[in-house]
């Protein structure tokens, strides 16, 4: 090879990895703070429990630090002003994890709740150096009064070995709203039809008006979701904004996969007035948008971007 030809080549694969190599947007402008009458909700799949090596499917950014993603939420609870923090991949229930850690971190003021989830094949311990137990996690800055967890796979107990998909929710001293998190099962599985059905059934339970997130694993048009979406309102940017709230990279593709999948919901008001949205967005600075390459870095700390969004409420 000349050293003509050569310096083409590098250059040419240089061309090939900017193409392939998508930066993160410029981090959102600081949130003021909700004050009455309104909440500001934050809620992020921190990716906390997945794969722990670049290269393979599900890798994990900071799979092995809980101290650096939890630094993240902290720093997001201060840019975001936030009163509500819902997490989906979070280890719970043990000291050293993630939700241990962040309660140290947020202090008085906070109130803190887990859901117990599992992976596919129904085991929920942290794998590896992990402390803990999969699931989903609600904080809030005021007195939670009462919360409730269910399976969303199923309408009986979960049995031993069980997959388990919850529904967590809260209702928090002197705010009309309920709030509440979920994780729904990948778009493969048909299941998440089914999932949003009970979602909607336990919802309308007593009339009181709630605040639905999570990581649905689909678009909020996907019509799996319409049981939920049908009664619900979600904030018209979020839905402009789409295929941007999880990356993926095709390793035998080599190519980027972009979905819209993380959503913040709210039901009507207890007059029955549209739920009011006064700002929302995405945050896609803390989530990883490199190739999934043993070579290449990644740039970001999840492979979802936090979603965020200012409600109206009573409070």
């Amino acid at each position: 090879m000349t050293v003509l030809s050569a310096v083409v080549a590098l250059l040419l694969g240089v061309a090939v990895y900017a193409m392939t190599r998508a930066d993160p947007a410029p981090k959102p402008a600081p949130a003021p703070e909700a004050g009455p009458g309104h909440l500001n909700v934050l809620d992020w799949n921190i990716c906390g429990e997945a794969g722990g090596l670049r290269g393979q499917r599900g890798f994990c950014p900071n799979r092995n630090r809980p101290d650096l993603t939890v630094a993240e939420i902290v720093e997001m609870v201060a840019e975001r002003n936030s009163d509500v923090v819902t997490l989906q991949e979070v280890c719970g229930g043990a000291a050293g994890s993630h939700l241990a850690l962040l309660e140290r971190e947020l202090g008085d003021g906070w109130s803190f709740v887990r859901a117990r989830g599992t992976r596919p094949d129904g085991a929920a311990e942290c794998r590896g150096s992990l402390k803990g137990e999969l699931g989903v996690a609600i904080a809030v800055r005021g007195k939670i009064t009462a919360s409730s967890d269910s399976n969303t796979l199923s309408d009986q107990p979960p049995q031993s070995g069980e997959r388990v998909s919850p529904l967590l929710c809260v209702d928090v001293e002197g705010w009309s709203h309920r709030v509440c998190t979920a994780h729904l099962v990948p778009s493969s599985d048909k299941r998440g039809a089914e999932q949003a059905a009970r979602i909607a059934l336990r919802m309308a339970t007593d009339g009181k008006p709630y605040i639905l997130t999570g990581d649905f694993n689909r678009n909020s048009k996907s019509a799996e979701l319409a049981p939920l979406t049908s009664a619900l309102s979600e904030c018209r940017q979020l839905t402009r904004e789409q295929e941007t709230t999880h990356h993926a990279w095709d390793i035998k593709a080599q190519k980027h996969v972009y979905r819209n999948l993380d959503h913040i919901f709210a039901s009507p008001e207890a007059g029955g007035a549209r739920a009011g949205f006064s700002s929302c967005g995405v945050d896609r600075t803390r989530m990883d948008t490199t190739p999934n390459e043993e070579d290449t870095p990644p740039n970001g700390k999840s492979d979802h971007a936090p979603v965020y969004a200012t409600v109206r409420i009573t409070k």
